[in-house]
């Protein structure tokens, strides 16, 4: 035969094959085989959404098979859709599915809607396959846990993996449950095993990024979440914890670019909504804000930030009664949330219930450390219950220059908890940390520091059991054990509480630097964070860094406004100090008369107006008042010295001045000697 014969024959035989490739490829593709084959390649390889189109494709092409249905069921439970997961089971169970072989994705589906019984009894069934038995014991440790039943939770875990030690998936969500038992070590052991078993593991990878986050800031979690969209570019978990990290850091407009991207994946998501709402209600835009909120459906109304979004977003309504609806229940579940009391007491005041506007302020009003602003507000609500002499005292400590050291947050409900019996077990931390606060407000300082000491050696993973250590020892005057006992939980969760307190133990201890230090480290993970700003600037001002305090304060003053009136007179110091006298003089000005009973604010007034070449008898009338109302303070005695020095009054101003540099630990006590010296 010869060649070319034989090269047609072999091109004929090609065509042939390749025509009955292509019939075969139209069958498949007409039958559906062919894409449910891609669906289940893309649920393997964790793409949901791909795996939900081909699917689809799959039951149009043969609506009768029931493996599509089954495989269209753990797509949509995988996509957190439980209504039309559950309708794909009972379709693939009506085409002959074996109920066992669909219990686990029928459980998860009753999972997603709430219904943890009916969950359970899927995921326990007798005719549940082997195969199906580890994610059939996730959905039991999940529902167990929405029960709060802890214990549960973790033998449901520990099968699986004892079943599947190399699943990541059972290390992620033991993880999770470690996360809420207060095992932030254990936690990140978990996600560092999900991750080192799965390291393009999207849920994985997110699991890492959040105890980053709460490890070491905001700032070093971000590239654990931009591993995981790189991974998964639609995985509608990471994108949310993304977002909310990108928007706590101050990066609005990244932030809402994430959540456009969400809501094209996830039309009806919440949390993108809500994003979008506190980003509307910072901007001052509160009608966009509750336009926004209003498209989460109400899905997340019982969460924290949901009420005091509604509660601050009433009150500027003008609507009172609706905030304190919404607050309410925020701070019974959260009696230390500063923000939400305040929020609240405003809002009963605004209604005219003055009592429990009181009521509501009263533990912070104890506080040592209270603010002026709630100060005022809770000495307004004593004047109109009557009680002029409670009022006075309130309003006078409002006006005080100087705050006085952070003390432990008591409730009235403090007292009571105290006299009751301990927990029953030394270990849990839900239960004891309240009881060891409650010892600390009642003055039995060596019985918290005893349980204390065994809480946390009960739970040496957990930042709370550290955090309270350190609570009780400094309390208990031993600030180098606080210290250590603070840097145990900053190892584990650096936050703002700990980083607060840390910098202070180590200021109590005699190492400002090493609390700048802690501060500035914070700041570069968190810089949006408002109380470790003004924490930095004041650093700043005490080392005379003039124009980083400032550039610090102008950025807590960006966040909170122009109505507190401390805040003012710190920009007022500041920019006088800086060179900048016109802003100097303008800001010392809007802080007098916010708050014109403020021996503070009146002092920075009238020594901004001397610094800056004011003439006449304002200079010497504002110092006058402002040492009239404090008259113990040197700082305030130096500035009125230094303003009869400057118009000849020698004699009172050695007067002044001596007062000044006869307080012993004063900072400015030999500028009043050099002053006296000059005279």
């Amino acid at each position: 035969m010869r060649r070319s014969r034989l090269i047609i024959l072999a091109l004929l035989v090609l065509l042939l094959l390749a025509g009955a490739g292509l019939w075969q490829w139209r069958a498949r593709e007409r039958d559906g085989s062919a894409a449910l084959t891609r669906g289940l390649a893309a649920l393997d390889k964790g793409d949901a959404r791909t795996a939900r189109i081909e699917l689809m494709n799959a039951i149009k092409g043969n609506p009768r098979s029931a493996a599509a249905h089954e495989a269209q069921a753990r797509t949509l439970a995988e996509l957190g859709d439980g209504v039309g997961a559950q309708a794909a089971v009972q379709r693939a169970r009506a085409l002959g599915a074996p109920p066992g072989q669909t219990r686990a994705v029928m459980a998860q589906a009753l999972l997603l809607q709430g219904d943890l019984d009916g969950a359970r009894r899927e995921a326990r069934a007798a005719d549940l396959p082997v195969a199906s038995a580890v994610p059939a014991a996730r959905v039991v440790a999940r529902a167990a846990l929405a029960q709060g039943d802890l214990g549960g939770a973790r033998v449901a875990l520990e099968q699986a993996l004892a079943a599947a030690p190399r699943d990541p998936d059972n290390w992620v969500e033991l993880g999770r449950l470690r996360i809420l038992s207060g095992d932030q070590a254990g936690a990140i052991a978990a996600a560092d095993r999900a991750v080192a078993l799965a390291p393009s593991d999207a849920k994985a990878l997110t699991l890492r990024g959040e105890l980053v986050r709460a490890q070491y800031g905001l700032t070093a979690s971000l590239p654990w979440f931009e591993r995981a969209l790189a991974a998964n570019p639609d995985s509608v978990l990471t994108l949310e914890q993304y977002a909310a990290t990108l928007a706590d850091a101050g990066q609005a407009s990244a932030m809402l670019s994430l959540t456009r991207r969400l809501i094209a994946i996830d039309p009806s998501n919440p949390r993108a909504w809500m994003m979008q709402a506190v980003m509307a209600a910072r901007a001052g835009e509160g009608d966009l804000a509750r336009t926004l909120l209003g498209r989460t459906q109400g899905r997340l109304d019982g969460e924290p930030a949901t009420r005091l979004l509604r509660g601050v977003l009433q009150l500027q309504d003008g609507n009172p009664v609706l905030a304190a609806d919404a607050l309410g229940p925020l701070v019974v579940a959260q009696p230390d949330n500063r923000s939400a009391r305040t929020l609240l007491a405003r809002a009963y005041y605004s209604n005219g219930d003055f009592a429990s506007a009181a009521s509501t302020l009263a533990p912070m009003v104890a506080q040592r450390d209270a603010d002026p602003y709630v100060l005022t507000l809770a000495a307004r609500a004593q004047e109109a219950l009557g009680n002029r002499a409670m009022a006075d005292d309130m309003l006078a400590r409002a006006n005080w220059p100087v705050r006085a050291s952070a003390d432990v947050f008591a409730s009235a409900a403090d007292g009571e908890l105290a006299k009751g019996p301990a927990p029953g077990s030394a270990a849990t931390a839900r239960d004891n940390v309240p009881y060891i606060r409650a010892l600390l407000s009642t003055g039995r300082t060596g019985d918290a520091v005893a349980r204390a000491r065994l809480l946390s050696r009960a739970n040496p993973g957990a930042p709370d059991a550290w955090l309270i250590l350190g609570d009780t020892l400094g309390a208990d005057g031993a600030p180098q054990e606080a210290v250590r006992a603070y840097e145990a939980a900053a190892n584990i969760r650096f936050d703002r509480a700990v980083a607060l307190r840390l910098a202070a133990a180590w200021g109590r201890v005699g190492n400002p630097a090493r609390a700048g230090r802690i501060v500035q480290l914070f700041l570069t993970q968190n810089p949006n964070d408002v109380e470790t700003q003004r924490l930095a600037a004041g650093i700043a001002m005490q080392a005379q860094d003039w124009r980083g305090a400032l550039r610090m304060l102008r950025a807590v003053q960006a966040q909170v406004g122009e109505n507190d009136a401390v805040l003012m007179a710190d920009l007022a110091r500041a920019a006088l100090e800086s060179g900048d006298r016109a802003s100097a003089r303008a800001y010392a000005a809007h802080g007098y008369r916010l708050m014109p009973g403020n021996p503070l604010t009146a002092d920075m007034f009238g020594w901004v107006l001397m610094k800056t070449g004011e003439k006449g008898p304002v200079v010497i009338d504002l110092l006058e008042k402002a040492v009239a109302l404090a008259p113990q303070a040197p700082a305030l005695q130096m500035h009125l010295g230094q303003a009869y020095a400057a118009a000849g009054r020698k004699g009172e101003a050695k007067l002044a001045l001596g007062r000044a540099a006869a307080k012993r630990g004063f900072a400015g006590r030999q500028d009043a000697l050099d002053a006296l010296a000059a005279l």
